[in-house]
């Protein structure tokens, strides 16, 4: 299936560089583009505290609406952390999860994993999936 978003990672590439880069459990990717997002990874803990599909595509659609303004529309501001010039990301706790954003190249990917998972690694891989340096 081809992606509305364009050309972009292969979802099993994608998959097995950002759990060789983990330390813990990814429990969600999704990667997105200027308007729409592909799923890449649902885990059985993301799937249980959404009630349905519905719940999670719009809980992630927000999410990815938010990043998008602010990544796209507003630039880089606090709270947003450059890793090189065309990297930019956020890391938050969110319902448990550790959330990441990362925006590289007029894409984004959206990773759940374990709050205290180390961050900088799974920028780097994920802006390298993204198509940056």
């Amino acid at each position: 299936m081809v992606s509305v978003n364009g050309p972009g990672p292969d979802s099993e590439v994608a998959m097995d560089a950002l759990r060789g880069t983990a330390k813990g459990a990814v429990s969600l990717v999704a990667v997105y583009g200027a308007t729409a997002f592909d799923l890449f990874h649902v885990g059985e803990t993301v799937r249980a505290d959404f009630g349905s599909r519905d719940e999670l595509v719009a809980h992630l659609s927000s999410l990815a609406e938010e990043t998008r303004r602010e990544f796209m529309e507003r630039g880089l501001f606090s709270g947003l952390s450059p890793v090189q010039n065309s990297v930019e990301y956020r890391f938050e706790e969110r319902d448990g999860y550790g959330v990441l954003q990362v925006y590289c190249g007029g894409r984004g990917m959206l990773l759940f994993v374990e709050p205290d998972e180390s961050v900088e690694p799974l920028v780097k891989t994920a802006s390298q999936l993204l198509g940056g340096v």
